[in-house]
């Protein structure tokens, strides 16, 4: 062999580069669906504090940011837009 012949470099057959792909797509969604998962936990438990608040009497809504936030929906809806995140406070 001489030495100016370049050496061929192994590639994976195809069939085992578009499992990769695949990998990495189950990994994604995977993820997707952890997330997912975890937000809904979330939101049950927000819903049990909020009960047990109800239950004992001390759950209170501020008046003023349920107007806020039914007038941001509102706009936004009527305007086409995308409905603001109402957690997410702007600063004046």
């Amino acid at each position: 062999m001489s030495s100016t012949r370049k050496e061929k470099r192994e590639q994976p057959p195809a069939s085992e580069a578009a499992q990769g792909i695949i990998s990495l797509e189950e990994r994604r969604r995977l993820k997707m669906e952890a997330l997912a998962k975890r937000g809904d936990e979330l939101r049950a438990q927000k819903v049990r504090e909020i009960k047990e608040q109800i239950e004992e009497g001390s759950y209170h809504i501020d008046a003023a940011d349920v107007a806020k936030s039914l007038v941001r929906s509102e706009v936004a809806r009527l305007l086409g837009g995308k409905r603001p995140n109402p957690n997410k406070r702007r600063e004046s």
